[in-house]
């Protein structure tokens, strides 16, 4: 039979000075940390979103310049055939050298960025870590810093 006495309120108390201790030394710096980390994937995920919006964009315009320079060809090709293809190449390969260089552009800057990100995010880990055994250790604890 349990009986309620000092010792149960003493427990009690030891039990909350616990929850509080661990909820600013544990919980609230992981939360942050996961926090940030959340943030920094919601960033990478606009900006492939944002990536992918560019090459859309890009496609379109291709498509687009493709069409008018096939137009402007048909129109041209009684007179001179072979001008005409010769522009039609050159427009349609200085297309696809845009669209191919904007797109490796954008594509080099998202892994910058998740590269960064993730280099950000392993450093706080880790310091985070060593911090953290410290503390519940009590002592120093050796470790990358």
């Amino acid at each position: 039979m349990v009986s309620i006495n000092f010792t149960l309120l003493v427990q009690l108390v030891n039990f909350l000075i616990l929850l509080v201790v661990l909820n600013f030394l544990l919980f609230k710096p992981i939360l942050k940390v996961l926090d940030n980390r959340q943030k920094l994937l919601k960033d990478s995920a606009e900006l492939e979103k944002r990536v992918a919006t560019l090459a859309d964009e890009n496609i379109s315009e291709y498509e687009s310049k493709l069409h008018d320079a096939k137009q402007e060809a048909m129109s041209i090709r009684t007179g001179s055939r072979g001008e005409a293809l010769a522009q039609l190449r050159q427009i349609v390969q200085q297309t696809k050298t845009d669209n191919v260089q904007e797109l490796d552009k954008a594509k080099e800057t998202l892994k910058e960025e998740t590269e960064r990100s993730r280099k950000i995010l392993q450093s706080e880990t880790e310091g985070l870590a060593v911090q953290l055994a410290s503390r519940l250790m009590g002592r120093s604890v050796g470790g990358k810093a």
